[in-house]
């Protein structure tokens, strides 16, 4: 007969591997007490045999050694607000080297130098327009930009130039021109028939050397001038012109509504006229034209010379 002491004793290799299960252990009954230090090793807990669910609510760390790492971007949430009351003061001062500029609102005690930037791709520009803006590209030079193109440029002396603002000069070719070269004496319109040169143009396209109209290309204030060169080949007295700048055709430009009458050649015999330069400042909705007419009073008795003609004018603003 077995005696009950030769049962009790247990080692190491009187357990099988996977025998002894969670039902076997009743609870509470392996307690850290009945564990020697250094007995339960990383090595002899499978991956993931510790989980969450297995821990205390709260672990007492106080007097244990904790091993870290530093802090990266995947250990925080989109959604995380680390707020300044979770820094310690002055911590971004100390690790960035200044203060930050708060991008609501701030006031900035130093300079703020940017790059220089191009037409294309301003230093200084608004969060939905990538080629609108101000740049730098060299020395004291500064522009403003506008979809990728100069809309104004300073230079190092202060002055200012609009590259894109709209204007023009154009010239008639060479030749007389006398009241039928329009078709007879009346208002009539001094267009393809003074064969139009354009001797130069900005802010687009906006002269028709076919008609001798000038389109606004936007709203504004324009101002507009030019010059006749005129002649009476006969002695009759009544070889006078007026001549006028003219909106849309119509006669009545002045601010008052009138007619702008000018007066050429008049008792003027057989000669040529003193000289005829004649200035207008006109509001123009875009779309809308000026162009120069003349009045004729005696048919053949008076002409002007186109080539020297010239008619030009630019955007005020």
């Amino acid at each position: 007969m077995a005696l009950y002491s030769a049962f009790k004793k247990i080692d190491s290799f009187a357990v099988v591997d996977l025998q002894i299960q969670t039902v076997d252990i009743e609870a509470d009954t392996v307690q850290s007490a009945k564990i020697a230090d250094g007995a339960v090793t990383a090595a002899k807990i499978a991956s993931g045999a510790v989980t969450s669910d297995k821990l205390s609510a709260s672990l007492d760390l106080s007097s244990k050694t904790v091993t870290y790492r530093p802090i990266v971007n995947s250990d925080l949430s989109s959604s995380a607000g680390i707020t300044s009351g979770k820094l310690a003061g002055g911590a971004v001062v100390a690790n960035l080297g200044y203060t930050p500029v708060n991008k609501s609102g701030d006031t900035m005690t130093g300079r703020l130098n940017t790059t220089s930037g191009s037409a294309s791709s301003p230093a200084i520009r608004g969060s939905s327009d990538g080629n609108t803006g101000i740049y730098f590209p060299s020395g004291d030079n500064m522009r403003f930009s506008v979809n990728g193109n100069d809309a104004m440029q300073i230079d190092s002396s202060a002055r200012v130039r609009y590259p894109q603002k709209p204007a023009f000069a154009a010239v008639g070719r060479p030749g007389w021109l006398y009241s039928n070269s329009y078709g007879g004496t009346g208002y009539r319109e001094l267009n393809s028939i003074m064969n139009w040169e354009v001797s130069h143009q900005y802010g687009g396209s906006n002269y028709n050397t076919s008609n001798g109209r000038y389109t606004a290309p936007v709203a504004g204030w324009y101002h507009f001038s030019t010059m006749w060169y005129l002649l009476n080949n006969s002695n009759g007295t009544n070889s006078y012109i007026h001549a006028f700048i003219s909106r849309n055709g119509q006669q009545g430009t002045t601010p008052t509504g009138r007619t702008p009458y000018t007066i050429n050649m008049h008792g003027n015999r057989n000669n040529y006229d003193d000289g005829a330069n004649y200035n207008s400042v006109l509001y123009l909705n875009s779309g809308q034209y000026v162009s120069l007419y003349v009045r004729w009073h005696a048919n053949g008795n008076s002409r002007h010379h186109a080539g020297h003609h010239i008619f030009s004018g630019h955007l005020v603003g």
